[in-house]
């Protein structure tokens, strides 16, 4: 019997990277500490979200964007707990993440002007994307390519 046979590999697998981009992670001992850009919030259990209220479906200005699809996301309402600066409106993510944006970028992404990336997703697979694609993170700098990853 070998040393190998006594090695549970139900105990060492989740131990073991499941992708190039984890094995570069674990191999570098990288981190990543996320944080969602420009004021977003980003949470992975649903957000509060309300329904137009009948004075905003009264004003010209005014457009329902719940059940809209761009991309990736999915308008689901109007944010409830959040106020910044205008209206926030609730999307979710094929991921699963919940955030929020503003109703001029779901306007334009669903106009077909795509600002900045793409295909419209949420900032946490908007990272995945960019590791993935080799991009990688410097400390307190911008995104550079790392040489050798396709």
């Amino acid at each position: 019997m070998t040393r190998f046979a006594q090695v549970d590999l139900n105990a060492v697998a989740p131990l073991l990277p499941g992708d190039k981009v984890a094995a570069r992670v674990a191999g570098r001992g990288e981190h990543f500490d996320f944080t969602p850009s420009n004021g977003k919030v980003h949470s992975d259990v649903p957000l509060r979200a309300r329904a137009p209220s009948a004075a905003e479906m009264l004003m010209p200005t005014f457009v329902d964007l719940t059940g809209t699809t761009i991309g990736r996301l999915k308008v689901t309402g109007i944010a409830v707990d959040i106020t910044s600066n205008g209206t926030n409106w609730v999307v979710r993510c094929v991921c699963g993440a919940y955030e929020t944006r503003k109703a001029r970028y779901i306007k334009t992404c669903a106009s077909g002007n795509n600002p900045g990336q793409e295909e419209p997703m949420c900032d946490w697979c908007t990272k995945t994307r960019k590791l993935q694609k080799g991009f990688g993170v410097v400390r307190n700098g911008p995104l550079v390519k790392i040489e050798g990853y396709k």
